[in-house]
């Protein structure tokens, strides 16, 4: 497993990460759902950090289990959502951490497996879920300030996947999981772990002719108004940046430093002013 502040910093703020991470439509959840051809009766969450997405599968499964590595972010999931179960388990130790084969009507996993070795769970995704089971999982790429300028997603490249800035601290096959929307060769390899029936989708990729618009609505839209203020916090709940904070004592706060510059080459005129954004986002969906 890659190695993450979320869980070599020492009292990682995973109160303020929950605070400001932002949710997932109903639509995806629908989508998942209806996707799902299996008995309704376990699911887990694989790498569930503070809870946000497994609670809105809580509705329709029997048992509903988040697992993270985390002790920090399972506290905080332990403190908002007490009704529901948690557990300190890595996804490429799901068996080893007591998930038992062929248990499973389906393994979701919201903005998480990039923090996995994907050979190792997509294997023990597969050894866990019952025939026909579900495998979903989902990411939220970078937001996309759709009424400035080019230049504001070229900063967010710059500050999040350069080695120049925060993006030193993802290792090659991250940044090019984000960059090319989970690689070219995803269905190959679900494939050839033993997963059929593979739907997936793109939405909002990011071309120099501006953002990519699909021709009917998206099940993953996710779309809104934020302040630099509120984008601000959003960077600060990054792994990335606790690692930068981390090394680099006494320097000018990196967060403050990349919004800063994003106001001023894009002529926000304050940092309280709502800004329109989509997100980059895509899912796979796949069954056992």
């Amino acid at each position: 497993m890659p190695e993450t502040s979320y869980l070599t910093v020492k009292n990682f703020d995973s109160e303020r990460y929950h605070s400001v991470r932002p949710s997932y439509p109903q639509s995806l959840v629908d989508k998942i759902m209806a996707y799902h051809d299996g008995s309704c009766d376990e699911l887990i969450d694989i790498g569930c950090g503070t809870g946000i997405s497994t609670v809105l599968f809580a509705s329709h499964f029997k048992h509903v289990v988040g697992l993270d590595p985390s002790d920090s972010m399972l506290n905080v999931a332990k403190e908002k959502f007490p009704e529901m179960s948690w557990a300190n388990v890595n996804g490429d130790e799901l068996v080893k951490g007591g998930i038992q084969p062929e248990s499973v009507d389906m393994a979701v996993g919201g903005e998480s497996i990039h923090w996995c070795d994907l050979d190792k769970v997509f294997q023990q995704v597969n050894q866990v879920l019952k025939p026909k089971g579900t495998f979903a999982f989902w990411f939220y790429v970078q937001p996309e300030f759709i009424e400035l300028s080019r230049e504001a997603h070229d900063l967010y490249v710059k500050y999040c996947y350069s080695d120049e800035y925060m993006g030193k601290y993802l290792t090659a096959f991250q940044r090019n999981f984000f960059v090319t929307f989970g690689g070219k060769d995803m269905v190959q390899k679900l494939q050839s772990y033993g997963f059929k029936d593979i739907e997936h989708e793109v939405v909002n990729e990011f071309t120099d002719k501006g953002l990519y618009t699909n021709t009917k609505t998206p099940a993953f839209l996710m779309e809104g108004t934020i302040t630099l203020n509120d984008f601000l916090q959003f960077v600060k709940s990054w792994s990335l940046y606790t690692s930068w904070t981390r090394d680099h004592p006494g320097e000018p706060d990196i967060a403050e430093k990349f919004v800063s510059e994003l106001k001023d080459a894009c002529g926000v005129k304050t940092m309280d002013e709502p800004l329109k954004i989509e997100w980059a986002t895509f899912y796979y969906l796949c069954r056992k």
